[in-house]
This record gives C-alpha cells, sequence and structure tokens, in this order.
C-alpha cells in the first residue's frame, strides 16, 4: 500500500492506448523472460469500495493461506481497520453499512482454481479499528484472533447478506438457514444488528433454497427457489408482505427469469430473461402488470448492473459478446454521460465504477484488459479527474504482454461458439505450438476477456493458447447451456475437437505440435481429448481433474446435498455403463499422448481418488505418465511456492512434448 494516493492524473492514464500498439505482432524486441513468479504470486489488490461519506476505502487484499480486509483512512493516509479471515478461509465479500460501520462475510477456500464456499459467517468493524465482532456465526472467536468479540447467540445456522436497509445505519437484512433442516425447510429473513449481532425475524422464504431481493424501503418482496427440476422459479409479493405468489414460472412460461434489483420506483424489476436458442437478455418488469421492457441484448448474457451513486437505480449493464465492455441503457443518464466519457480515456480497455460516496462526487474506477491486471482510481466527479490508488500486480508491464483475441467458429453441427485466442506477443502468429485450455465447471462458468495469468505465463514462452467457450459453458443463454447436459465426452468434447482443427486450418497452430490442458472438468476434457482424438494432441495435462464419472456420485463435496446429487443426475446422468463409456479412466487404452497429472490431497471438489482411478489403470497398461502431488492443496494449488513448482514443471512438459518453443524469450 506504500502508493496509496501519492500519484494525482488527469483523466488520461500513461499507458492509455497500450492494448492497440500490442495487436500488431512482432512489433516490440523480446523482452528479458519474466519469471513464472510474476504471473502466480497474490495480487496486492483484488478488490475495492469507497464508505458512504467517502473518507475510507475497503481494500481486499489476498495473502497465501487468507484474505485480509484492510480499511485505509483517505484524509490519514493510513491503515485503520482489518478483517482476517482464518487459515484456508478468505473475505468473501463486504458492505459499508454507514461511514464508519463496514460488515464482511467468509468463505472457505477449497483450492486455488474453485470459487470460495461461504460458510455463513458474518464480521464487523469499525473504520478506526474498534468494535471488532462476529455478527453470525458458530465457530468461537479462536478461529478469526483473540481481539475479535462474539455478537449475538450461538446458533447452528448461517447468514448471507440480502441488503442494506435504507436509512437504517445500524441494521441489514440477511437471510438464514438452520442447518439441522437447512435442505427442507425455507430460510428466514432476518434483521441483524451490526453492533450487537441481534437478530428479529421479519420474514421467511417461499420455498427450500430461496434467495432474496428486498426494494429500496428494506422490504423483501422477490424471491426465487429452484424447483424439483432445478428450474428456478421467482415469487413476488405486495409491499405490505403477505403470501408469496408465483410470477415466473419456467415449467410454464417455457422460459427463465432471473431477477436483479429494483428500479427507483420499487415497482419495476431489472430481470435476465431467457430466449430460445439465444443469450439471456435484460429487460425491466413491471411487477403490476408484468409488461417488459427490453435493455440489453447481444451475443452473450448481460453481465452485472452498473449503478447509479445511490444504488437506487441503473443505468448501464456489464457486457462479455467478445471483449469486456458495457452498454448503457439510459442515455439520459448523467452518470451513463460519465461512465462513457471515463472509458474513452482508456482506449483497448475496460473502465468501470463500481462504488460511490452517497453524494456522487467520488467513486471508484476499475480500469483493465487483456495485457493490463487492473489499475484502480479515485474519480472526482466534480473536477473530472482520477487519482491513482494501486495496482493489482504492479510489478506486471501490459507492453510485455500478448493480446487476447476473441473468435467465432462453428462447430461440425453447425453449433455457433465463441472463444479467445492468444497469441504470443512478437511472434508472427503462425504454425505455433498450441496449448487448448478448456475451463472448469463446466456448466455455468466461461471464458471472458480480461487479464489471464496462467494464459499470460504460456503466451510469454512462445506459446499460443486457445480457450473455447463450448456448448454447456454459461454465458450464452440457457439453451447453450442445457445443450452441455449428458454430453460430457460427447458433444462436448467435439467442441473442442472442432476448435483445434480451425486453429490448425486458420494457420495459427502447427498440427504437429498440438498439446490439451485443464483444470478441474478441464482436466478431463484433457484427458477425454487424448483418449477421444489419440492422433491429434501430443499431450495432455489434467489438473485437479475428474477421471472416472461414476466417482463423482461417491466422492467429494458435490453428492453430499440433495442439491447437488440432483445435479449430477441432471448433468451426467446415472447409467453407469454410460458414464464409464464416458470416462477416461474407462479407456486408456486408447491413449497415445504424453501425460502430466496434477492433484492435491486435501481437494474436497475433486478428491484424490479421481487421479488414483485414471493412474490404476494407467499403471494396469504401463503407461508412462509424469505425476505431481501436493498433499496439503486442495482444488487447485493456492501456495506461491507450489504454484512456482508446477508451472516449471507444467513448461518443461510442454518443451519436452512440443520442442522447444521458437518465440520464448531467451534468460
Amino acid at each position: 500500500m506504500k502508493r496509496m494516493f501519492a500519484v494525482m492524473l488527469a483523466v488520461a492514464p500513461a499507458f492509455a492506448g497500450a492494448a492497440e500498439k500490442a495487436e500488431v505482432p512482432g512489433s516490440a524486441a523480446s523482452p528479458a523472460q519474466i519469471p513464472i513468479e510474476d504471473f502466480v504470486r497474490k495480487p496486492d489488490i483484488e478488490e475495492m469500495a469507497i464508505s458512504p461519506g467517502g473518507q475510507y476505502l475497503a481494500v481486499k487484499v489476498p495473502f497465501e493461506d487468507t484474505t485480509v480486509l484492510f480499511v485505509i483512512d483517505r484524509v490519514k493516509n493510513q491503515r485503520t481497520a482489518s478483517i482476517r479471515a482464518g487459515a484456508n478461509n478468505v473475505v468473501d465479500r463486504f458492505w459499508w453499512v454507514n461511514e464508519t460501520r463496514l460488515v464482511a462475510s467468509v468463505a472457505e477456500q477449497l483450492g486455488g482454481i474453485d470459487e470460495p464456499r461461504p460458510n455463513g459467517e458474518l464480521y464487523a468493524i469499525n473504520a478506526d479499528g474498534s468494535g471488532s465482532m462476529q455478527l453470525f456465526g458458530y465457530r468461537g472467536s479462536e478461529e478469526v484472533g483473540s481481539r475479535i468479540k462474539r455478537g449475538g447467540e450461538k446458533r447452528y445456522a448461517s447468514a448471507f447478506f440480502i441488503d442494506r436497509i435504507p436509512g437504517d445505519d445500524k441494521n441489514i437484512l440477511v437471510q438464514t438457514f438452520d442447518w439441522q433442516n437447512s435442505e427442507g425447510a425455507p430460510p428466514s429473513v432476518e434483521m441483524l444488528d451490526v453492533y450487537t449481532g441481534n437478530t428479529r425475524r421479519v420474514g421467511v422464504g417461499p420455498k427450500a433454497r430461496s434467495e432474496f431481493v428486498a426494494d429500496h424501503r428494506g422490504r423483501v418482496r422477490v424471491a426465487t427457489a429452484p424447483d424439483e427440476n432445478l428450474n428456478l422459479v421467482l415469487y413476488v409479493r405486495g409491499e405490505d408482505g403477505g403470501e408469496w405468489r408465483v410470477f415466473n414460472d419456467p415449467k410454464t412460461s417455457k422460459t427463465d427469469m432471473t431477477p436483479r434489483m429494483f428500479a427507483r420506483d420499487n415497482r419495476h424489476l431489472y430481470v435476465t430473461v431467457s430466449r430460445p436458442d439465444k443469450p439471456d437478455a435484460l429487460y425491466r418488469v413491471d411487477l403490476d402488470s408484468g409488461a417488459k421492457e427490453l435493455l440489453y441484448e447481444g451475443g452473450a448474457n448481460p453481465g452485472r448492473l452498473l449503478l447509479t451513486p445511490d444504488e437506487q437505480d441503473a443505468y448501464g449493464v456489464v457486457t462479455r459478446d467478445g471483449k469486456t465492455a458495457f452498454h448503457v441503457f439510459d442515455a439520459n443518464s448523467p452518470h451513463a454521460r460519465l461512465a462513457l466519457a471515463t472509458q474513452k480515456a482508456f482506449p483497448g480497455q475496460a473502465a468501470l465504477f463500481g462504488s460511490f460516496a452517497d453524494d456522487g462526487k467520488s467513486g471508484v474506477v476499475h480500469v483493465f484488459s487483456d495485457r493490463n491486471p487492473g489499475d484502480f482510481y479515485l474519480f472526482d466527479t466534480v473536477k473530472k479527474n482520477a487519482e491513482y490508488i494501486g495496482s493489482a500486480r504492479k510489478w506486471i508491464d501490459p507492453e510485455q504482454m500478448a493480446a487476447m483475441q476473441p473468435v467465432r467458429l462453428k462447430a461440425g453441427d453447425g453449433l455457433e461458439l465463441n472463444g479467445y485466442l492468444t497469441l504470443p506477443r512478437g511472434s508472427d502468429g503462425k504454425n505455433l505450438p498450441l496449448i487448448v485450455n478448456p475451463h472448469g465447471g463446466p456448466h455455468g462458468p466461461r471464458d471472458v476477456w480480461g487479464f489471464n495469468p496462467e494464459v499470460q505465463l504460456l503466451a510469454s514462452r512462445g506459446y499460443a493458447v486457445l480457450q473455447l467457450n463450448f456448448r454447456g459453458s454459461g454465458g450464452y443463454g440457457a439453451d447453450f447451456e442445457r445443450a452441455g447436459y449428458r454430453q460430457w465426452g460427447l458433444r462436448m468434447q467435439d467442441d473442442l475437437t472442432d476448435a483445434t482443427r480451425w486453429a490448425v486450418q486458420q494457420g495459427y497452430a502447427d498440427p504437429k505440435r498440438l498439446c490439451i490442458y485443464g483444470a478441474s472438468y478441464g482436466g478431463y476434457a484433457a484427458l477425454e481429448g487424448v483418449v477421444r482424438e489419440p492422433k491429434l494432441y501430443r499431450c495432455a495435462i489434467g489438473y485437479v481433474g475428474v477421471y472416472d464419472l461414476g466417482l463423482m456420485y461417491r466422492d467429494g463435496d458435490i453428492p453430499r446435498s440433495l442439491f447437488g446429487r440432483r445435479y449430477l443426475q441432471k448433468v451426467l446422468g446415472n447409467d453407469a455403463a454410460d458414464m464409464r463409456n464416458r470416462s477416461p479412466a474407462g479407456n486408456v487404452d486408447r491413449i497415445e499422448a504424453a501425460l502430466m497429472l496434477v492433484a492435491g490431497g486435501r481437494d474436497e471438489r475433486v478428491p484424490i481418488a479421481q487421479a488414483d482411478a485414471l493412474r490404476s489403470e494407467l499403471d494396469k497398461r504401463k503407461y508412462p505418465y509424469e505425476w505431481l502431488l501436493k498433499d496439503k492443496e486442495g482444488h487447485g494449488f493456492y501456495r506461491t511456492d507450489n504454484n512456482v513448482e508446477l508451472y516449471t514443471k507444467m513448461l518443461a512438459f510442454f518443451d519436452r512434448s512440443l520442442g522447444k518453443a521458437a518465440a520464448a524469450p531467451a534468460n
């Protein structure tokens, strides 16, 4: 934090325009090889939010095995408070309740590549460091530090933030789940005192696993809950509460509707709506009449809403149709005009406003691109200038990074697919060694345009990297995601094969130097790729991957819940013979490629049993493979030293399998 508030800039920063210059292959001399550690070390800043009065900043900073949320006093120019998550936990989300009171939720970190799993604990602290307290949660103070006191009563329950209450600086709305009946009973809505931890029940959801949206008067009037087929049903109720009524049931409407937030008038609701064979669209819906107004439709699902400074309404939405950008649907909004003007100052990058002070005079702007890991500015809306706060990875020079280009192609059955191709900086972009890098998930997540340290590391060593949003991925509509259900190892895998061959046909990739590498589901796709296409890929790396589909019903955290078991039945089916036919562990006799397997001994999402099942079959065949196990890591490596070792061995494996990448700069 040494650079905090040190530099005052005009809106246009020194690196503006850098992204365009990098588009020209060979436009600059190759720099000295960037150390692996520069790509894998934790960022200095993960997230940031300004306090309602504008005096403080809350800054989330990751460390080796935890996350710390710091409070920075802008007047004193110093840290004044912090909330530290326990070991193997992270600060997940955080909210300014008023100018001096900050609340944060905590999540368990299952591994370096997995989304943290919220555990229902809430903590609070004053901006000056006093009043540190565990507001909600069963665990004792020894889990989070001896100076943190417990608030409220000890309960076997979890609490999750719903919203602040306008005009109330003391309470927030939370939904609570009773551990003893969390799967069958609807959650409660409670008011939580952020100074004492005391709660008062004010409502209950319509069904189990309900989630809520409150209006701008603090009344919970919208809820969603999955039905027996995991379809999301939307419920509403009147301004005075009362019974929940179904507003949209996908079984009858044939449309999925997901609520975002209320508009300023508390009558209209922003929702995303699914459409047949198209990405979702953003609408504003009249809850009284049911009338819908289209606000945005594009080549991909709409992202987060861009809010007015008072958070009472929205003027635009983040878009991910190719490059990350935003669309303004309220052209008359002065905040929309400010956002557009700010974006012009950062050509080739995304400049997105986050939080604002309540008076709207200052707001945090996050600027990032495919080559810039991210910079944070405090924008003065009156003076129209930006104060540099800090960078996510200040040691990364965007000029030395490679450009990530959106690509579009058709699968063998004609389905349109989108993805990203990153070519090594300084190369001619032709006949390169290619790493096909399928994402994890697979249903829901997708690859997006932005800084990806792993992709940049591979590109810095001379490898082209292809990321494909194959069918089943999120972000392109409900039908596109459903098209991947029960297609693991089938059409989903064919999409990756088609994309690989497309890269060869376009001249980007050398057909004799192709590898496929991924983590989690991506690890499954990597091994299944060399099973189904033994002559296509020279090598494959499976990182904490799934290799026996039948084991997913018996091991790991997914089958522990009714929701998880229903999910597996929906996306995999339950035919044991069919799942074995689609499992790499059941088809090792077809593999001809060089293999590397990586696993974490404490992986709960994809337990070590998956890797052991594949190794057992390979050993029976006496098929060689490289093996890397870290006993204390989970679903993906978290420690920097372990990641340095991982990528050192991974790069050596690629070099042996594909031949030393000619475009890689020398040490």
